[in-house]
């Protein structure tokens, strides 16, 4: 089933577009990654969809539908209860203990700030930090945590916002083996049994192939290519994003996902 559909994203920053008419569909139980080099637009895209960077204006263009609805004339909290999106840094310019950064992902339903947290509120919190493996820090204050602690709890802030849609822009990267593997079976689990959609950006493409079955390539603002990885994550589209690397595909002799290696010089 379509959840959201994004179609003619363009913006331009400067005298070069950062996006050119990219459009793409997303579905419940859907896993993809969003892969492309440095500069080709997978943030820009990211939050523009996710109505953090507007499409009005100059320089900018594009339609963004959830089921029937236009999700970006959506009001802040609506947008939020269905997307969430988890950058690589999670700062605060004020004091916060994990707990307390999580439970901010509950204002778009009402409660924290100045509402009252409810039962229900406290438990979906606790159950979205167990899931992320972050409920033992809950009373530490997040400057004191490392990077990929700080990923554990924004991630957990993502799922106690209730959103069935994540985009995850380099949310694991700084998570070490251990975490990145208990997290991304924990996706997978959201994905299949929960009906989540995840879109994954990741320099790792072994990692994102490792748990998502589509893809989303792009270059220089463009999309290259989308679909099934068997058709996307090939040596001509990977040579076709990464011309001057001697890429090579196979296949990981353990789960048999695809693996992209390097044949050397």
């Amino acid at each position: 089933m379509t959840l959201l559909v994004a179609q003619g994203i363009s913006i331009q920053f400067g005298e070069k577009p950062t996006l050119e008419d990219v459009s793409f569909e997303f579905g419940a139980g859907q896993f993809a990654t969003l892969i492309g080099p440095n500069g080709s637009g997978k943030s820009t895209l990211l939050k523009a969809v996710a109505g953090i960077l507007p499409l009005q204006g100059r320089g900018a263009a594009g339609r963004v539908r959830l089921g029937d609805s236009d999700f970006l004339a959506l009001d802040p909290r609506a947008r939020a209860q269905a997307v969430a999106y988890v950058g690589a840094e999670l700062r605060a310019d004020f004091p916060l203990t994990a707990i307390e950064t999580v439970s901010l992902g509950r204002i778009c339903h009402g409660a924290g700030s100045l509402s009252p947290l409810s039962s229900l509120d406290h438990e979906l919190i606790r159950q979205a930090m167990e899931r992320c493996l972050c409920w033992e820090l809950r009373d530490r204050d997040i400057s004191t945590l490392s990077g990929g602690e700080r990923q554990l709890v924004a991630l957990a802030r993502a799922l106690a916002q209730g959103a069935k849609i994540l985009f995850l822009d380099e949310a694991l990267s700084r998570m070490d083996l251990h975490h990145q593997a208990r997290i991304g079976a924990m996706l997978r689990v959201l994905v299949r049994e929960n009906g989540y959609a995840v879109m994954l950006v990741s320099h790792d493409v072994n990692l994102a192939a490792e748990w998502a079955s589509t893809a989303l390539l792009l270059k220089a603002g463009r999309k290259v290519a989308a679909g099934p990885l068997s058709e996307t994550l090939t040596e001509a589209r990977l040579s076709e994003l990464y011309p001057d690397s001697a890429i090579g595909v196979g296949r990981n002799p353990f789960t048999g996902s695809l693996m992209v290696h390097f044949r050397g010089n």
